[in-house]
């Protein structure tokens, strides 16, 4: 990690207190800030785990109370309390989450300029094992809203699909914070990368069967609107950058695995497993994914024709 002049560290990893700030993710040990930057301790992610979810329930409320006062005149589709409830759940959780973390990744951009080249050097002990405070704040919100996630998947029986996604998106977040590894890839895989979910959230909402039935037809501009932004943001996060960051990381876990250094234990080489097997499924699911926008936009513009 490369200090800014006259930046101080005065946060001890052993305190527990809520990580609400960029700067109460830089921690060091007893030894002061010698042996660097590291994690924040387990207590104290697990009860930002918890405030963030509060925060998430609260922010869904308050749009439920916003909608019923402000959106239910604006088309009979929006009178039905049920439908309310999927909107709110869609913009103030799913998108306002995944624009949160990836306005974290964008601002942090920085950290990702080595990636943009198919060039790869030895330095993978960097990239996997060097603690990066921007990194942990996205794998703890992110983790946050799997956790908010899983329970509205259930709660609406959105199915075992979603839930194993959750389960597995979740598992891979607390991988990268505990035992911690590869922490500067979730700027990408779970920071930008995330601007077309935001996007795809919002979508959602005229979905038949997991948003609101007839809002498509009740405001038809604004779903072609979406669907064109989600069909560029996941082309340029997904089909051109996924590959290219899923190529490093590849190739800087296999030289992981290959390795008994005093940073590769069991309990890192297991995370960075899930990591592989959790990268390599979304990989080839964004793949299929590709192929039924293809479709789907094949069937949109025949309508407009």
């Amino acid at each position: 990690m490369t200090l800014s002049k006259g930046q101080s560290f005065k946060n001890s990893h052993k305190k527990t207190s809520l990580l609400l700030t960029i700067d109460s993710f830089h921690c060091v040990d007893e030894k002061g800030d010698k042996k660097g930057l590291v994690p924040p301790s387990m207590l104290s992610s697990v009860l930002t785990v918890a405030f963030i979810v509060m925060i998430l329930v609260l922010h869904e409320h308050i749009y439920r109370f916003l909608l019923f006062q402000f959106a239910r005149d604006l088309h009979p589709v929006l009178d039905i309390e049920k439908h309310r409830h999927i909107l709110a759940r869609h913009i103030a959780v799913d998108a306002f989450s995944c624009a949160v973390v990836a306005f974290i990744g964008y601002k942090n951009r920085h950290f990702l300029s080595q990636f943009l080249t198919l060039q790869r050097d030895n330095n993978f002990h960097q990239r996997l094992h060097q603690y990066n405070p921007a990194g942990h704040q996205v794998l703890l919100f992110f983790f946050s809203y799997q956790v908010k996630n899983m329970y509205d998947t259930i709660k609406w029986n959105d199915g075992i699909v979603f839930i194993l996604h959750h389960v597995f998106a979740g598992a891979a977040a607390w991988g990268g914070m505990y035992p911690g590894v590869a922490s500067v890839y979730s700027l990408f895989f779970m920071g930008i990368s995330e601007i077309s979910t935001c996007i795809l959230c919002l979508l959602a909402n005229f979905d038949d069967d997991f948003g609101v039935k007839g809002l498509d037809q009740a405001f038809p501009f604004t779903r072609i609107v979406l669907a064109f932004a989600f069909v560029v943001a996941f082309i340029m996060c997904r089909i051109l950058l996924w590959p290219i960051f899923t190529f490093h990381f590849w190739g800087d876990a296999r030289q992981a695995l290959e390795r008994n250094g005093p940073f590769e234990t069991p309990e890192v080489k297991n995370a960075l497993r899930m990591m592989m097997v959790a990268c390599c499924g979304l990989t080839i699911l964004q793949v299929i994914w590709l192929g039924e926008i293809v479709m789907i936009s094949k069937q949109e513009i025949s309508k407009l024709l």
